[in-house]
């Protein structure tokens, strides 16, 4: 009896695996792994441009707006260069070696930073100002429509902060 129980224990045995085995095949084959295509395509329709392009695109689209003449051409150049970045991308402060700094050298390393930033900023106020100086009423006018909101907005630019449509202006 004990030889039948122990037949009919493998005879069950090897029937629920070919069981499952025949349940696994059923199943439908998984999903081939993605290419490397479709990532890249995403990533390629939804970069964003490249931050040069963009800004002169938007130089250009100024200067059609506010029609430069010849002898205006001078001060627009000392304009657009004035908005570049003085040099290469300063890298991010070294927190590390912020921190082992005493407390007089760190707030001298801040005025440090605090000046060179003052610099850029007196840099491309002048050179507005020079532009704005040799722009006619008219282009006055246009020029500060179009930097009211900063260099990269304007009335062109469609929606404002958080999507919410322009609105006019209240007369008065």
């Amino acid at each position: 009896m004990t030889r039948s129980l122990f037949s009919l224990q493998r005879i069950v045995l090897a029937g629920s695996l070919a069981a499952l085995g025949a349940a696994a095949m059923a199943q439908t084959p998984p999903a081939p792994p993605p290419t490397t295509e479709a990532p890249a395509r995403h990533a390629r329709e939804h970069a964003r441009p490249d931050p040069a392009k963009r800004m002169e695109r938007r130089e250009a689209r100024l200067k059609q707006e506010l029609k430069i003449t010849a002898e205006q051409e001078p001060a627009w150049n000392v304009f657009t260069a004035s908005m570049l970045p003085p040099g290469p991308p300063s890298e991010r402060p070294d927190r590390e070696a912020i921190r082992k700094m005493t407390t007089p050298q760190r707030i001298e390393h801040m005025r440090a930073m605090h000046a060179k930033r003052s610099a850029e900023m007196e840099r491309r106020a002048e050179a507005t100002l020079r532009l704005y100086g040799a722009l006619t009423p008219e282009q006055q006018q246009v020029f500060d429509q179009r930097m009211a909101m900063g260099p990269r907005h304007g009335p062109h630019h469609g929606t404002h902060q958080h999507g919410t449509p322009p609105q006019p202006e209240p007369k008065g």
